[in-house]
């Protein structure tokens, strides 16, 4: 990674990504109460027939998590609905910003674009009227997708009281969690934004956000960057002058770059997203954008720069970080590459001083991970590091730079198999602290190996090369010509070629 811009430090996030869809619940009497007039006051909110807030429809946010907007009260007292002939459920909130509509509304709509008729009302809290909502031409857009129309919606301005009420769990709450399933339902709504988009760009688009609060956010003048990002190839646009349609066809077909924000909360309509964000260096991003992105593989790489940088420097590396992005991704789908993991039961580290393999739970300084590369049937095992040492794993033939076995690939992970002498890999328990050996006759399922995906690579040195001629031998079969490119692979390609396994 260039020294312009840095990684920002990922969130911890494991078990804050759910499967499928939340539940939904019929509850009966309960009691909607909008914000009195003005929208200062917290007292709003849904609350059940013994008078309790329903807190699982309640705004949270930070993590652990807060009432963002709502206060916590159970002194509440309503008028009698009178919506009780025609079936009712909650659609969320709807506010004047694009982000939160995508975070806040359509993370409830999921269930009304599923399961409801269009006989079904739809109660959402706003302080717009709903003249206010369809006069925004992209909310008319995502409530058209979502299948919502002006005549089904409520808004109160008093207390109701319903007799009977579907009230869907939310799909994703602010910094908390995310389903699965809510990307399922923002890319199927894609479908129909897509058709629609006159966007045909494909290249590298950048998003820009030319006011006094979103250029703060940039380490330079935005209007010099993307007079340099234009000179280079990069589509520059406004989000808020493009069509709901365009902005997700652009993150559907695009390397998207920008400033962090809302805009970037588009990418959860399309399938795997691409793309880097730039985010202030003295704050931390929201952990929002990671659960949005581990929900559907989008592949967003958020970074920060120093201050003050020249913009024909930082428009040049990101176009470079962008296009190597794209460029690695190919060669990492090619070739199955991944780090190597001990089925749950820890990863795997290369410890470059000793020249081993051991399996641990966690890293120590200096380690470095395995990686596997596999063309065709043929796995090769070598460590995550520009300058490859050699090393070696126990019971082998010979210490390497590349150590080369066949591939299983079996129900219950993966295993390799040294070519030569037929002994497998097996993975001793990590809190041994022993090393790896090759000298099994066979290997129990929970010996067994998977593979961790790399995310955002920036291989460089010999490890660069290596990974250049393995895609080249992937491509012709040519192995002369890999080993032009990649001498050191030699020792790793003679164990094939004198094998039985040709």
């Amino acid at each position: 990674m260039s020294d312009y811009i840095k990684d920002c430090i990922k969130y911890d996030i494991s078990g804050s990504v759910l499967e499928g869809f939340p539940e939904a619940f019929e509850r009966r009497n309960v009691l909607y109460v909008p914000r009195r007039e003005g929208g200062l006051d917290k007292d709003f909110g849904l609350f059940d027939e013994t008078g309790r807030q329903i807190l699982g429809n309640a705004l949270f946010s930070s993590y652990p998590p807060v009432l963002k907007t709502q206060a916590l009260t159970t002194q509440k007292k309503g008028e009698a609905a009178s919506y009780q002939d025609r079936p009712v459920v909650y659609g969320g909130c709807i506010g004047d910003h694009y982000g939160h509509f995508i975070t806040e509304c359509l993370n409830t709509l999921w269930y009304f674009s599923r399961e409801c008729s269009p006989e079904t009302l739809v109660l959402f809290h706003s302080d717009m009227t709903v003249e206010e909502i369809f006069s925004r031409p992209w909310m008319v857009d995502l409530l058209r997708y979502a299948g919502v129309r002006k005549e089904q919606i409520i808004i109160p301005r008093v207390a109701l009281r319903f007799s009977s009420i579907t009230i869907p769990g939310q799909a994703f709450s602010e910094d908390g969690f995310v389903y699965t399933g809510y990307a399922k339902y923002l890319k199927a709504l894609s479908l129909k934004a897509v058709q629609e988009s006159s966007f045909d760009f494909q290249g590298m688009v950048y998003l820009s956000r030319a006011n006094p609060l979103y250029d703060s956010r940039l380490p330079c003048n935005e209007e010099d960057l993307c007079a340099e990002l234009s000179g280079r190839g990069v589509k520059v646009v406004r989000p808020e002058d493009l069509s709901v349609a365009d902005q997700i066809k652009i993150f559907n077909a695009n390397i998207v770059i920008g400033p962090i924000g809302s805009a970037f909360h588009t990418s959860i309509f399309a399938g795997g997203a691409k793309g880097i964000a730039i985010c202030p260096q003295e704050r931390p991003i929201a952990r929002s954008y990671e659960l949005m992105d581990a929900a559907h593989d989008a592949e967003i790489r958020y970074v920060y720069s120093e201050d003050k940088v020249d913009p024909s420097t930082l428009a040049e590396v990101l176009v470079n970080a962008a296009g190597l992005q794209a460029y690695w991704k190919k060669i990492i789908e090619k070739l199955r590459l991944g780090f190597l993991e001990r089925k749950n039961r820890g990863n795997i580290f290369f410890v470059g001083h000793e020249n081993i393999l051991f399996s641990r739970y966690a890293k120590e300084s200096g380690d470095y991970d395995v990686l596997v590369a596999t063309v065709g049937n043929r796995s090769f095992i070598f460590a995550n590091q520009p300058s490859l040492p050699p090393f070696f794993i126990e019971k082998e033939l010979s210490e390497t730079r590349v150590i080369s076995y066949l591939r299983f690939e079996e129900e219950g992970g993966i295993g390799f198999q040294n070519p030569v002498n037929k002994k497998w890999l097996k993975a001793i328990p990590s809190e041994l602290k022993k090393h790896l050996h090759c000298d099994a006759d066979h290997v129990n399922d929970w010996e067994l190996f998977r593979l961790k995906s790399v995310e955002h690579p920036d291989f460089s040195g010999d490890l660069k090369v290596l990974l250049e001629a393995l895609s080249y031998l992937s491509d012709t079969g040519d192995m002369a010509g890999c080993l032009t490119i990649a001498p050191f692979l030699e020792d790793a390609l003679q164990r094939f070629e004198s094998s039985d396994c040709q």
